[in-house]
């Protein structure tokens, strides 16, 4: 269940960069590798445009990061915006891949429609 706070603190990131736009994935997320330097130059985001990168200090990226604009739920009308993960390996990468490919998708699961007085389906 998400909370009315937590909905709060987050809900500035629910608007999207464009009307109709899709997560970042269809666009170009494989960025450019330089080495050990993986950096992505431009992107949309709902007050402008970001750019991200990451440094290796090994030669096997245990670190993983995610950005995904667009709905933040599975149901229509769900609100728009934009979800960011930076996941740290510590040892390994095993961990940080495990939730960086479900992390979101459970999140957009959590999606649920307020009434007027804030309350979900899953509150009543």
């Amino acid at each position: 269940m998400v909370s009315a706070t937590i909905r709060r603190i987050v809900s500035p990131c629910w608007r999207p960069s464009d009307a109709g736009e899709v997560s970042s994935r269809s666009g170009d997320s494989s960025g450019r590798v330089n080495g050990l330097l993986w950096y992505k130059d431009s992107g949309r985001h709902s007050n402008g445009e970001y750019s991200m990168s990451v440094i290796q200090a090994n030669k096997l990226l245990e670190d993983q990061s995610q950005l995904e604009s667009g709905p933040l739920g599975l149901i229509e009308g769900s609100p728009q915006g934009t979800f960011v993960g930076i996941y740290d390996g510590h040892g390994g990468p095993e961990a940080s891949r495990f939730i960086n490919d479900r992390l979101f998708k459970n999140v957009k699961t959590l999606d649920v429609k307020e009434d007027e007085n804030g309350l979900n389906d899953r509150d009543k």
